[in-house]
């Protein structure tokens, strides 16, 4: 289905921990993702503006590892962010498909995730939502955050980068047991560092301990599984197909760079036609006032 904002939606991914993920094409050409906000994260304006906020946020520092966003959209009843690429696997994906990974493979993307968290929280912010499904894997293997703080952003929270470790240290252990011997021995001691408070440690302790381990830097026989992963997707979640084309141009867009090409513009779908029911309603409510003077008139005259 072809929109007025330049994009071509074509089919649902997944349904992520904000919204859903639809897969779409541009006039650019470049291939593109779309998350659709879940409605009641939006309902207020506040809410609205302090994702507005919180992506641009992100936007600013480009932290290496995290999801990047090309331009947010919202507009009185949705909100959409567009990002550049395809993430069509999770996390999640991958331990459900995979009960055991490929030497190496675990403690690389706790690190990836790690990393990539020590550079929202240099920056002051958090993820707020961190979890299995929140990370998707690259062609290469490696692990990139999505989402960031648009929960938190949505409901009002603070940056609360305690939360994020505790998340991480729950996802470290989760990739223990997809691995075994001393990977998983690395991951459950790093997992424990982290939630003492000492995220920086058990990374980097994790990373000097994982360069000896097999996949760890290559993630060769990780980009293997994610490429089966991808030809082999679970089918979508039933989603009724969303119709861009009425977005009314009324709300806010942040635009984030080359990523979307320049005639995506939301618009009204017919800009000049919401004028004429405005006049209507502004004659059918003088009318009415009219009707109620005119029977108070009556009244007074009866009572005379």
């Amino acid at each position: 289905m072809e929109t007025n904002i330049g994009v071509w939606l074509d089919q649902t991914l997944r349904v992520g921990a904000c919204g859903t993920w639809w897969t779409a094409g541009s006039a650019s050409g470049q291939p593109m993702a779309l998350l659709q906000l879940e409605p009641e994260l939006i309902i207020q304006p506040a809410a609205r503006d302090r994702i507005a906020t919180a992506v641009a946020a992100v936007r600013t520092i480009n932290p290496a590892g995290v999801l990047r966003t090309t331009e947010l959209l919202v507009d009185a009843r949705r909100a959409w962010l567009m990002v550049a690429g395809v993430p069509r696997s999770t996390l999640a994906d991958l331990l459900a498909a995979h009960a055991t990974l490929p030497a190496g493979d675990a403690a690389g993307l706790a690190v990836d995730v790690a990393n990539a968290l020590r550079e929202l929280h240099a920056a002051g912010l958090s993820h707020g939502a961190l979890a299995v499904d929140t990370v998707v894997l690259t062609k290469a293997g490696a692990a990139t955050l999505s989402e960031v703080g648009v929960l938190a952003a949505a409901h009002g929270l603070p940056t609360d980068i305690g939360r994020d470790v505790a998340a991480w240290s729950a996802l470290a252990r989760q990739l223990a047991a997809a691995t075994t011997g001393r990977e998983a021995e690395l991951l459950l001691t790093a997992a424990a560092t982290a939630e003492a408070g000492d995220l920086v440690t058990a990374v980097r302790r994790l990373d000097i301990a994982g360069a000896e381990l097999d996949d760890f830097v290559s993630r060769d026989a990780l980009a293997a599984l994610v490429a089966t992963l991808t030809a082999t997707a679970r089918a979508p979640r039933p989603r009724p197909t969303p119709d861009l084309s009425t977005m009314d141009g009324t709300g806010i867009r942040v635009r984030f760079g080359p990523g979307v090409p320049r005639s995506a513009i939301v618009q009204p779908a017919h800009p000049k036609a919401a004028r004429p029911r405005r006049r209507w309603r502004l004659v059918a409510a003088l009318s009415g006032v009219a009707l109620l003077l005119a029977a108070g008139t009556g009244w007074l005259l009866l009572l005379h």
